[in-house]
């Protein structure tokens, strides 16, 4: 058994630790042995043991509501952020003041935020990760549609999660039609349609309509449909747990203290 010098070991502070996918997180870092677990930041369960939340059994470290001191006290390298996209926000420019390096899991950012925090890392000469989803297999169909998107100009993207996803379109999706617009040969061909309902034909983004599903019952879920002459061409990604999206988050944890600047998607990670 090799055994690691507290000098490799990484310090991870978790914020929203004590939702969904912040006590998986916290779940998955306490099984690594090269990652030690020395924050839990959360607005529930102030006070009590984040391992009597997460696990099930002590571990001695008490959740806080207070970030900055939390990362003054603990020193953490990276905060894994799955908050709301407001409390991100805010969270991401704390990290950044105290050296911490954000790997963060939330979604929504506009363009304006994203360039305000790229000028924030760069002023503080520290790096940033934010990543829309976290699914190895999703950066991969996203992949696969833009090498699509070159023989097949005609698609449309439909994403589906569960009704506790707040925004619309899906980072993901947005991801996927500004991909599919960079790589595409030829124009799609324009369709002459009357909408009796207004948003029947979804959402426009990069020239790609994007269609939203929100229900009980669904993770994360989206196809790509391609369409060309005599044949369709469908690409699909279902995250069936959000265990799925453990292995991305260990891997931008690992990879948070290589990187420089702004790191906007998993695959650039890969």
């Amino acid at each position: 058994m090799v055994t690691l010098n507290t000098e490799e070991i990484i310090r991870v502070a978790v914020a929203g630790a004590c939702g969904r996918m912040g006590k998986l997180v916290v779940q998955t870092v306490l099984k690594q042995p090269d990652m030690a677990l020395v924050s839990a930041i959360d607005k529930q369960h102030v006070g009590e043991d984040i391992g009597t939340v997460a696990v099930e059994h002590p571990i001695g470290i008490a959740v806080t509501d207070h970030l900055a001191e939390a990362l003054t006290q603990t020193q953490p390298h990276v905060l894994v952020d799955f908050t709301t996209l407001g409390a991100a926000v805010s969270h991401v420019y704390t990290a950044l003041e105290h050296g911490v390096i954000p790997v963060v899991g939330t979604s929504g950012f506009s363009a304006q935020t994203l360039s305000d925090i790229r000028e924030a890392v760069e002023r503080t000469g520290t790096a940033c990760i934010i990543v829309p989803n976290f699914a190895i297999g999703a950066v991969l169909m996203m992949r696969f549609a833009k090498e699509a998107a070159r023989y097949f100009p005609n698609a449309e993207i439909i994403e589906l999660h569960h009704d506790g996803k707040v925004d619309a379109p899906s980072g993901t999706a947005i991801r996927t039609a500004e991909m599919i617009a960079a790589a595409r040969t030829e124009r799609p061909r324009q369709i002459v349609q009357e909408q009796k309902f207004e948003g029947a034909r979804g959402a426009s983004v990069a020239n790609v309509p994007v269609h939203s599903v929100r229900l009980p019952g669904l993770v994360a879920h989206q196809m790509v449909i391609f369409g060309g002459q005599g044949e369709i061409l469908t690409i699909r990604h279902d995250s069936m747990d959000r265990q799925s999206f453990m292995p991305g988050v260990m891997l931008a944890i690992r990879k948070a203290r290589q990187v420089q600047g702004l790191v906007v998607g998993l695959e650039h990670l890969l």
